[in-house]
């Protein structure tokens, strides 16, 4: 049986994309991602997450991630997760889904049933919380979907300069909108601008603009 892990990084930021990871393989050989200390993503230092990510890659028949950029995010989050998910599945036709649900435990049910409605074949769908804890297949896709946000930050870093990893509460993340903001007047592409982070500080900038010219 394929089966289908899928997991998610980068709900909580308030610059740079939210990436959604599958990564697809024999069910039998979830026991080599174990043997290869594959885990829950969280419990892994970044630079081991990167050391696992070619390993994964190796053993997997398929690793995908959909990357959503932040200007693409003004909407309802669980539903763009649910339709990432819905296009990965559709796109590796695997025998059963794994997935690490972005709801809570009473709307599973509802999330489950929603998911199925946007396929156009059926396969086995197991939808639930702490997924990655669990299922070793679920983990390799929480280590994908990590590892690839990191490289895309990176990116961001050569072209904006070091902002942190885009967390509202990283105090280079706040400097760099205090910043932007008072410079251009304007967020970036990259930065969630209708997060109360980045709108609380806009209308912080806005205020003081305001302020000195009373003065």
């Amino acid at each position: 049986m394929r089966v289908l892990g899928i997991d998610e990084a980068g709900r909580g930021p308030v610059i740079g994309p939210l990436v959604v990871a599958g990564v697809l393989l024999q069910e039998e050989h979830q026991q080599q991602l174990v043997a290869l200390g594959v885990r829950d993503s969280k419990a892994l230092p970044r630079g081991r997450r990167a050391a696992l990510f070619p390993h994964i890659e190796r053993i997997a028949q398929a690793v995908e991630a959909l990357s959503l950029p932040a200007h693409a995010l003004d909407g309802n989050l669980t539903q763009l997760e649910l339709e990432a998910t819905a296009r990965l599945i559709k796109r590796l036709k695997p025998d059963r889904v794994v997935i690490d649900a972005p709801v809570g435990p009473r709307a599973l049910p509802a999330y489950r049933e929603a998911l199925r409605r946007l396929l156009p074949f059926a396969c086995e769908l197991t939808v639930e919380n702490k997924a990655d804890a669990r299922y070793p297949v679920v983990a390799a896709a929480s280590i994908v979907a990590k590892v690839r946000r990191d490289r895309e930050i990176l990116r961001l870093h050569r072209k904006y300069g070091d902002f942190g990893w885009g967390y509202p509460s990283e105090p280079k993340v706040q400097r760099f909108l205090r910043e932007w903001y008072a410079k251009n007047g304007s967020f970036p592409d990259c930065v969630r601008a209708r997060w109360a982070t980045a709108r609380r500080i806009a209308q912080g900038a806005i205020r003081q603009i305001e302020r000195s010219l009373v003065d």
